[in-house]
């Protein structure tokens, strides 16, 4: 796929260098750096998923008030 967007200078002169030292196209490069760049993304992101939900044992439905309270307890 054909795309064009815009790069500071500087950055476009380091993956030049790259591609040459590396006896690569650009376009070869500059793909080899995204997926790079994707996959480490993928590693350090946070689980999607939610977490598991709290439950309390020997204890009712929790009110405002007791929300408000703990709230405040781990202010001190």
């Amino acid at each position: 796929m054909k795309t064009t967007f815009e790069l500071p200078d500087q950055l476009m002169r380091r993956i030049k260098l790259r591609a040459v030292e590396r006896n690569q196209k650009l376009k070869d490069t500059v793909a080899q750096l995204l997926e790079l760049g994707l996959a480490n993304l993928q590693q350090t992101e946070a689980p999607t998923r939610a977490p598991r939900p709290v439950r309390l044992k020997k204890h009712g439905p929790l009110t405002i008030s007791d929300i408000e309270t703990a709230i405040a307890a781990g202010r001190d």
